[in-house]
């Protein structure tokens, strides 16, 4: 079930609760992807905003 709808320019982000980590080690690892994630956006980011000045 969709529990949250967000729009970042173009990009769409949906929330789900199909599935809620209860187990500590699951929960670390989603936390270290979503770093990952939010790292390679960030990066992503600041390459194109360099390539435009």
């Amino acid at each position: 079930m969709i529990v949250a709808a967000y729009q970042f320019g173009e990009t769409k982000v949906f929330i789900c609760n199909d599935h809620i980590a209860t187990e500590q080690d699951e929960l670390d690892r989603i936390d270290q992807e979503i770093a990952t994630a939010a790292w390679a956006c960030l990066q992503d980011a600041v390459t194109k905003n360099d390539e435009e000045a």
